[in-house]
């Protein structure tokens, strides 16, 4: 196999990741045809065939999915380090594509890839912001920020901190009401972050004493941003992580809790596909994130 065309695996890639030949052909600027040729010259060069093509769609072969599976990173890195050569050591430029959970997207992200960008002029950046799960090396995602514990060993991973959750209610309701003990809450209507119609256990934490507590929940969601602005009028208690809703105590809208009882936080981390080489961007663009996300975790 010595005789294979880089350039060939190069377009195979491209019409993976983006999904038709046509966004392919586009992406890649040249004629959709020559995209097809090459696809047909790989498949015959290998002696399998890569893509079950109809008019519509297509999809991989299981041969085609190994072949991407395997060569994926490695023309990422080829292609990176090619683009680098002969540039500013100091400058970077390019797509980066990342993705990062909704709520951490609109209220941090967001504007941090605003500063990067304004500092990287010549960086292209495109935010995927999803609670859904992203594969990074099958949508060809250069770093995501995810929070939880991560499953995959074959991410490099960068810590950032934890992700503390707090109670907090609305200034209005913490007027009417002391919020002294925590055992209220099996009485006072609970705003909970919950993925099904069955009510969530709440185990917290003071020091050496430990609680499990089933709360009054009238009112769920799986989305924090609804949360808290439940919270904010005063339909009740939300257990909501801090970062959304430090601006809102600073301004004495909401007001934070049983502050002497801790729930467990989760971690906060930035992934990036394995390779041998980090591209520079990526470098500088995770570097900026831990800078700026370690004010907050």
């Amino acid at each position: 196999m010595e005789n294979i065309d880089l350039n060939q695996l190069r377009v195979f890639n491209k019409v993976v990741t983006s999904g038709s030949f046509s966004k392919a052909a586009a992406l890649l600027k040249q004629p959709k045809s020559r995209v097809s040729r090459n696809i047909l010259a790989l498949e015959r060069d290998l002696g399998v065939q890569l893509i079950y093509r109809t008019t519509r769609q297509f999809k991989l072969t299981e041969a085609g999915r190994d072949l991407f599976e395997k060569t994926n990173p490695a023309l990422t890195g080829l292609y990176n380090s090619l683009d680098e050569v002969g540039t500013d050591s100091e400058e970077v430029s390019g797509l980066i594509k990342v993705t990062v959970p909704e709520d951490l997207g609109s209220e941090l992200i967001g504007g941090f890839g605003l500063e990067f960008a304004q500092e990287h002029p010549k960086v292209q950046l495109m935010i995927h912001a999803s609670n859904q799960y992203v594969d990074l090396v099958k949508d060809s995602i250069d770093l995501a920020v995810r929070i939880g514990k991560i499953k995959d060993s074959s991410m490099l991973v960068r810590k950032v901190g934890e992700v503390e959750r707090i109670f907090v209610v609305s200034a209005d309701l913490f007027r009417k009401h002391p919020f002294k003990k925590i055992n209220e809450l099996d009485k006072i209507p609970f705003l909970s972050a919950a993925h099904s119609s069955v009510k969530s256990n709440v185990k917290i934490y003071k020091g050496q004493e430990e609680k499990t507590l089933v709360p009054s929940t009238n009112f769920m969601s799986n989305n924090h941003f609804i949360l808290r602005t439940m919270a904010l009028g005063g339909h009740g208690v939300a257990l909501v992580p801090k970062f959304l809703v430090t601006e809102h105590i600073n301004r004495g809208e909401l007001v934070q809790v049983y502050k002497d009882w801790k729930i467990d936080s989760v971690p906060i981390q930035i992934l990036i596909p394995h390779q041998k080489e980090v591209p520079r961007k990526i470098r500088k663009l995770s570097d900026f994130l831990i800078l700026k996300l370690a004010k907050y975790f």
